[in-house]
């Protein structure tokens, strides 16, 4: 009789482990899919830069760097642009034509003079290319709560056709990606 117990246990254990080894099972994917709120913002400190009385075919710029930071919630790169000048013209030195060029970082290039062109602006009104860190080939690109200086330097034209003061009108722009 315990034989028979015993073999009647061992034939529902193996139909039991039969039953297990056979069994299916199924999966299903579920997406999700959200869009965070992003804020892109950012500040110019101070927004105005006073070159002062300036000698024909000599460079300046700012002695103090402006600071640029991040007061959005998401990461931004820059451009930068000329957007109106006075009487000049941009390019090479020469008669009436100056070149602008900005640099981000902690501080200015040295030296940072005529011969240099990094950083420089389109010769074009409006036409946007990278706001470059002090090497002159990284793009800007600040994170969240990030700052860098921002620097400024203007090859003068070599003359001029008359004294009258100039203002150029530049535009800063953060992009997120």
């Amino acid at each position: 009789m315990k034989r028979l117990i015993g073999l009647g246990l061992g034939i529902l254990l193996v139909c039991g482990l039969s039953v297990v080894s056979f069994a299916g099972e199924t999966t299903q994917n579920v997406t999700i899919t959200v869009a965070p709120v992003v804020t892109e913002a950012f500040t110019i400190t101070p927004n105005t830069v006073a070159l002062g009385t300036v000698n024909v075919n000599v460079s300046t710029g700012n002695v103090t760097g402006l600071v640029i930071e991040n007061t959005g919630t998401v990461t931004l790169t820059f451009t930068k642009t000329v957007a109106s000048i006075t009487s000049w013209t941009l390019g090479a030195p020469a008669k009436d034509v100056c070149r602008l060029k900005a640099l981000a970082d902690t501080s200015a290039l040295t030296p940072w003079d005529s011969t240099v062109t990094t950083g420089q602006f389109s010769t074009t009104l409006g036409t946007y290319n990278d706001l470059t860190a002090n090497d002159g080939s990284t793009q800007l690109s600040l994170d969240k709560g990030a700052t860098k200086n921002l620097w400024f330097m203007l090859d003068m034209p070599t003359s001029v056709g008359a004294g009258t003061s100039q203002t150029i009108t530049v535009t800063i722009k953060g992009t997120s990606s």
